[in-house]
């Protein structure tokens, strides 16, 4: 992998995390398709050449997707607004912070990677 190479898929996830975040409704297919790209482009970066500050801030990415803590409310008592809302809304609602997350994080080690290259 090359740096054009680099920014290249980064750009293509942060594009696919804005995209998920934007969906109505992100399903496990489409979860477990990018679980697999990611898998794949943090590989393709273990075996290149690039300096451990690149390695670095790409570790630092949080490629996490099954985590659930973003959507849930930070006092008890607004657990007993939220529910009354449906799992699904609730998951769904979890799955499109985590992208946001995702996208923000991306966002921000593809500006440092392109100050670094």
């Amino acid at each position: 992998m090359n740096e054009e190479t680099l920014i290249k898929y980064l750009d293509f996830l942060q594009i696919e995390s804005k995209r998920h975040q934007n969906d109505k409704i992100i399903t496990d297919d489409e979860l477990n398709q990018l679980k697999i790209e990611i898998n794949r482009f943090i590989q393709k970066v273990e075996q290149s050449l690039f300096s451990k500050e690149i390695k670095f801030i790409i570790s630092q990415i949080d490629f996490n997707l099954d985590e659930e803590n973003h959507n849930k409310p930070k006092y008890k008592w607004l657990n007993f607004i939220g529910g009354f809302q449906s799992n699904e809304f609730k998951q769904q609602e979890n799955r499109k912070q985590r992208f946001l997350k995702l996208y923000n994080e991306l966002d921000a080690s593809l500006f440092k990677i392109k100050s670094i290259l």
